[in-house]
């Protein structure tokens, strides 16, 4: 029984973070691979000149979420370069849940169609299709139609990493903007799934979970410097309306025709 190939991206000056997470998912029989994340302080303005393409929706990107997602990048590369049918890519902030070790154990429950796969939930509205394509354990695998933020835990075929691999060698836009939220240009291009309840969530969506003390947050991959987004112009704030009026208003018809369904993706 093959099992899933799992990355941990975690920084060199963080080690609480990856021993924390290592012990929760060795309690469990997941073995893992520690992956070095690009480190924001080490880049430079010619490393950002050369990967970023202009400001994206949220603003300029900063160091840290170019570092981020230099670091996602690497895990797709490592799933090309070893000719793997696909791979689970963590964040060293994520909580695993109750049953991971037997979710990893076999590949069986991955859509055959997927590029995406995510076992993640920040516990925001989503729009899920109203079947399942497949079951693991007690975690159904369902389409994901909507935004759902966060790139801390999902599973990225090999077929997609090529792609992700071929079209973001420069980027603009934050990883998990371009990976799961309706806005980015992927979106209707990539086949996303949803775990449903999902077996990962990050510390900070989790209240039973206190991040541990001992951790300094600049130890976090993103390093999210605040902020602000560029201001619209009228003429693109009424795009913008009028786009999300559109994905909203077809979110809409889908449910009433009983093909997708909101929901809150838990945790379990």
């Amino acid at each position: 029984m093959t099992r899933m190939q799992t990355f941990v991206i975690n920084l060199d000056r963080a080690p609480d973070r990856i021993e924390r997470l290592g012990g929760r998912l060795r309690a469990q029989g997941v073995v893992f691979e520690r992956m070095p994340a690009v480190d924001a302080r080490l880049l430079g303005d010619a490393d950002i000149a050369r990967h970023v393409d202009g400001i994206g929706y949220w603003g300029r990107l900063t160091r840290g979420e170019v570092a981020c997602f230099l670091s996602h990048r690497a895990c797709w590369q490592r799933i090309v370069d070893r000719g793997l049918p696909h791979g689970v890519v963590l964040e060293d902030d994520v909580v695993p849940g109750e049953d991971v070790g037997a979710l990893f154990s076999n590949v069986d429950w991955v859509p055959p169609d997927a590029d995406l796969v995510k076992l993640e939930t920040n516990r925001k509205p989503v729009w899920l299709a109203r079947g399942h394509v497949a079951q693991a354990a007690r975690h159904a695998v369902t389409r994901l139609y909507s935004s759902h933020d966060c790139t801390a835990a999902y599973v990225v075929t090999r077929h997609a990493a090529q792609r992700l691999l071929r079209e973001t060698l420069r980027f603009r836009d934050e990883v998990d903007e371009l990976l799961f939220t309706e806005r980015s240009p992927l979106h209707g291009r990539l086949v996303n799934y949803q775990m449903d309840p999902a077996p990962f969530v990050q510390e900070r969506w989790l209240e039973a979970v206190e991040p541990s003390p001992d951790v300094d947050p600049d130890t976090s991959i993103e390093e999210r410097e605040q902020k602000v987004r560029r201001p619209l112009s009228r003429p693109e704030r009424f795009v913008e309306y009028l786009g999300q009026g559109r994905r909203d208003f077809g979110q809409a018809a889908m449910e009433f025709l009983g093909r997708r369904r909101t929901a809150v993706v838990d945790f379990r």
